[in-house]
């Protein structure tokens, strides 16, 4: 199984906080809560922030060194970061601290779990009047994307980037396959007919499956799954969220498509992504970070937006990370003023963390030329355009329930382990006993 498999962006293990184990966790908590574990001393005239992000590896490379460049140029404010653990402990100890009222002054949280994460509780409203004194409005950001990131008029995440299912292509294999366009970009394919014949026409120079995507991770599926039932513009729930609006023709089409990638030895089970590309395979379907593999691995390869196979609605599944105000009793001062100010200088700085492979969210670093020069993050850009975010739901977003049980049917379907009628009866079981389930954070739910 490759080690990427269920890998969404910053997906290595996050470094813990010395001592946050077992009974000492909740001491570790408690003084994070606080801000008592932190060795930097407070700016003079409360102009500190305390940030508290989920960024490692490659990506938080990149954040540490924005956040030495913001220190550098505003002398002023201490900034304070703390990387935690990617993934349910991060988020259960923001919404710790957001419910003890005594929280960081700056977080991150996906985009798609904004919803669930009680807004006006363990959430602060983002001052866009503040945000606005630094340049930065909604008419900077897809339209989308700002909305996804606001909940009942409020804005309560400010977009920093969006991260994709995107479509990698081995550039030599692709051009002896005669798939590419006078650039040495791939050529657009559009269309089941059309996307079948390019992999026919890979399979026929490489002699294996053309396609890398792994039918048995759950989440990788419901990546595919969604981008392919957006694309016909498939609606999964109601609009208030509280009951299915599963079309089920649209969904077994798309499983029975998903199926025959798999019965027809499209795609191979279980594959290593990146080996599979490295040693000659045509395509891959995955998250735009593994571009960095790729690049350490010094692969001749291109990235396109996710392809519109099954409909006419350009679409792949996205998230995005936010910049975020968790709940303080007393949140407001230089210190409150502060958050908004970096908040604000990270997005309109935005080129480096680009390089880390996400869709900068500030529309105007997409025009940027040292944005541009980016090779290949620019060439996917467009997958800005057409995110299909999931649903806002509590239990949406990455690496939820949502993903996992939802993906679960998915994956049976498209292995052959069931029909893809049943694998539609199963999304339906899985949906319905969400929606059942009450939301932990307090919101609206079915239950």
């Amino acid at each position: 199984m490759s080690q990427h498999a269920l890998q969404p962006p910053g997906l290595t293990r996050r470094r813990l906080l010395a001592g946050a184990a077992g009974a000492g966790g909740m001491a570790a908590l408690g003084a994070l809560a606080t801000g008592c574990g932190s060795p930097v001393s407070l700016a003079a005239d409360g102009r500190r922030v305390r940030f508290w992000n989920l960024f490692s590896g490659g990506d938080g490379a990149n954040m540490r060194a924005l956040l030495d460049r913001f220190r550098a140029e505003h002398p002023g404010i201490t900034v304070d970061d703390v990387t935690l653990e990617w993934g349910p402990p991060y988020y259960t100890k923001l919404a710790m601290a957001g419910a003890g009222g005594r929280a960081p002054e700056l977080g991150v949280v996906h985009v798609g779990r904004l919803p669930g994460f009680a807004p006006g509780r363990l959430l602060d409203p983002i001052d866009t009047g503040l945000l606005a004194g630094h340049g930065v409005r909604r008419e900077d950001f897809n339209p989308a994307l700002w909305d996804a990131a606001t909940v009942d008029g409020q804005l309560y995440g400010l977009p920093l980037d969006i991260f994709a299912f995107v479509h990698f292509y081995h550039r030599p294999v692709c051009a002896e396959a005669g798939l590419l366009a006078p650039d040495g970009t791939l050529a657009p394919l559009h269309g089941e007919a059309a996307f079948l014949a390019a992999l026919d026409a890979v399979r026929e120079v490489t002699g294996a499956s053309p396609l890398g995507w792994n039918a048995l991770q759950p989440v990788e599926c419901w990546w595919a799954f969604w981008s392919l039932y957006t694309q016909q513009d498939g609606a999964l729930l109601t609009p208030d969220g509280l009951a299915s609006a599963l079309d089920d023709a649209k969904a077994e089409s798309v499983l029975a498509f998903l199926a025959r990638l798999v019965a027809e030895d499209y795609a191979t089970p279980g594959q290593d992504l990146v080996g599979y590309l490295v040693n000659g395979g045509g395509f891959v379907w995955f998250g735009n970070w593994l571009v960095i593999d790729f690049q350490t691995a010094g692969l001749d390869f291109g990235v396109t937006p996710f392809p519109t196979i099954l409909g006419d609605t350009p679409a792949g599944q996205a998230d995005g990370h936010a910049l975020v105000l968790p709940h303080q009793d007393d949140r407001g001062g230089p210190a409150h003023e502060s958050a908004h100010l970096l908040m604000a200088w990270l997005v309109r700085n935005s080129v480096d963390w680009a390089a880390a492979s996400h869709v900068p969210a500030y529309l105007p670093v997409l025009e940027d030329p040292g944005y541009l020069a980016l090779q290949p993050q620019a060439e996917y850009r467009a997958a800005m355009d057409q995110a299909a975010f999931d649903p806002p739901v509590w239990f949406a977003g990455t690496q939820s329930a949502l993903q996992r049980d939802v993906g679960n049917a998915i994956s049976a379907a498209a292995l052959g382990h069931t029909t893809p009628a049943q694998g539609v009866g199963a999304i339906r079981a899985a949906l319905g006993k969400l929606l059942a389930t009450r939301d932990p954070f307090g919101g609206r739910s079915a239950a």
